[in-house]
């Protein structure tokens, strides 16, 4: 298992622990099995980003508290522009190891701005949605299927998508080369 995978299931542990949440209350609320839930926070088994959305939605907290933390601080006020540094993004590797998102915002804004490189195949597993808000996805490069609802769109570099994040939502590389993406979503989520 990949050393970041188990950081993760680490940190929702510790997180879990720390509301006083039990395995199998989450189980319950998300519908996966307490065994599963057990499993991921000792590292053995991975999460799609969908299971990963459903389970921190249950804590109450953003997916982006798992990301590796900056070194500087970027925390948005109304006098002081935020700058993240290339080298200072926060990163999360999906669980299949065919995905990295990295943070180009910082917390406590409005908005937030996720640049994605997927490989091919790679994406986010099954269906997922959000809470009350609205997400647009820009392809730099590569291409990509997405499903909003029922419905399923291919875009290409270029090509942008705006949704509403409430409505179940998944996508896949489906080219042949690295997928490229740049999400925004207001009010942040992740």
């Amino acid at each position: 298992m990949d050393k970041n995978q188990k950081k993760i299931g680490e940190q929702i542990r510790k997180i879990r622990e720390s509301k006083g949440i039990t395995i199998n209350y989450i189980a319950k609320k998300t519908g996966f099995t307490s065994s599963f839930i057990s499993q991921f926070e000792r590292g053995l088994t991975k999460a799609s980003i969908a299971s990963l959305q459903k389970i921190t939605n249950i804590l109450d907290v953003r997916l982006s508290e798992l990301f590796d933390q900056d070194t500087e601080d970027s925390s948005l006020n109304e006098l002081n522009p935020v700058i993240i540094r290339k080298s200072n993004r926060r990163k999360l590797a999906y669980p299949d190891e065919k995905a990295v998102d990295q943070l180009l915002t910082g917390s406590g804004g409005k908005l937030e701005v996720t640049y994605s490189k997927v490989e091919p195949n790679g994406g986010s597993g099954e269906l997922y949605s959000h809470d009350i808000a609205e997400e647009c996805i820009i392809v730099l490069k590569g291409q990509m299927e997405i499903t909003v609802g029922e419905n399923k769109y291919t875009l290409d570099e270029g090509d942008t998508i705006t949704f509403s994040s409430r409505i179940p939502h998944g996508w896949k590389n489906i080219g042949t080369e690295a997928l490229e993406l740049i999400w925004i979503v207001t009010p942040p989520t992740y």
